[in-house]
C-alpha cells in the first residue's frame, strides 16, 4: 500500500481546503517544491500532486511547478489530478513523466470519454470519485452529478479502469478521521483497487485502513494531518513495509 503525502497547489503555492471549500484555504508553504523535497527527504517514495486552480477552472494552471517537481526528483512515483479534462492534457503530464493522472469530472460529467482513452494510455488513468452530501462532486468539488457511486463504479469495471481514488468532501482537511463505513461499503461491490483519501488524521486512522481490505486499497492519500504535525511520516512509512 502506497502512502502519498498530498502536495495541493493553489496561486502557485502549497495549502490545504476544509472540505473542498476554496474560502477555507489554509497556506502553508510558498514554494511546493520545498515539501516535495520535505516529505522525500523524511522517506517517502511517493506524492499525490493536486492542481487546485486547474480542478476549479479546468486548465492546467499549475503544470509548470509540477513539472519542476518531476524533474527535480525523478524516481519518486508522482500521481497528479486537478483540470485534466481532455487526452491532450493528459499526455502532457505522461510526457514529462508523471506515472499517474487523475481525472475526475471531465469522467464523471462524461462517462463515454473513457472509451476514447487508448488503452495503453488508460492503464495510467486513475479515476477521482469524490462523494458530497451523498453525491459525486465535480467541478473542483463544487457541483454535484446524478450518479450513485455504486452504478458509476459499475461504469469504472466496464472500462477498465485500474484504480480509483475515493474521497469523502465533508471529511477532508477537517482532522475529524476518515469514513470508514463508506470506504468498507465501496469495497463490497468494487473489484477496483482504491486509494483512501479524506479525513485522515492519526497513525491509527492508517492501521484501521489495513485492516478494512489489505488487497482492494492500493494507498492512502494523507494532507493535513502531515502539515498539522498529527501524523509522523516516517511512521507511516515504516507500517506500510510491515504490512
Amino acid at each position: 500500500m502506497k502512502i502519498l503525502p498530498a502536495i495541493d497547489i493553489k496561486d502557485g503555492k502549497c495549502v490545504r481546503l476544509a472540505k473542498g471549500d476554496y474560502n477555507q484555504v489554509t497556506h502553508y508553504f510558498d514554494n511546493p517544491l520545498e515539501v516535495a523535497k520535505k516529505w522525500i527527504d523524511k522517506g517517502s517514495m511517493n506524492l499525490h500532486i493536486v492542481d487546485l486552480d486547474g480542478a476549479k477552472s479546468g486548465e492546467t494552471i499549475n503544470f509548470d511547478v509540477i513539472s519542476k517537481i518531476r524533474n527535480n526528483y525523478p524516481e519518486t512515483y508522482i500521481q497528479v489530478g486537478g483540470g485534466i479534462r481532455d487526452i491532450e492534457n493528459i499526455n502532457s503530464y505522461l510526457d514529462i513523466g508523471i506515472d499517474r493522472v487523475i481525472v475526475g469530472t471531465r469522467v464523471v460529467s462524461d462517462p463515454s470519454f473513457l472509451e476514447k482513452i487508448p488503452s495503453d494510455i488508460k492503464e495510467k488513468v486513475i479515476i477521482d470519485l469524490a462523494v458530497k452530501d451523498g453525491k459525486l462532486a465535480v467541478h473542483g468539488w463544487n457541483n454535484s452529478s446524478d450518479y450513485t457511486l455504486k452504478n458509476f463504479i459499475k461504469i469504472l469495471e466496464s472500462n477498465n479502469i485500474r484504480e480509483i481514488v475515493f474521497t469523502d468532501v465533508s471529511k477532508d482537511g477537517m482532522l475529524e478521521g476518515m469514513n470508514f463505513p463508506e470506504i468498507l461499503n465501496i469495497l463490497s461491490f468494487s473489484n477496483i483497487p482504491l486509494i483512501a483519501s479524506g479525513g485522515v488524521t492519526s497513525i491509527d486512522d492508517i492501521k484501521h485502513i489495513y485492516k478494512l481490505n489489505e488487497v482492494k486499497i492500493s494507498g492512502v492519500i494523507i494532507g493535513k494531518a502531515l502539515y498539522e504535525n498529527k501524523i509522523n511520516l516516517e511512521e507511516a512509512i515504516k507500517l506500510s513495509y510491515e504490512n
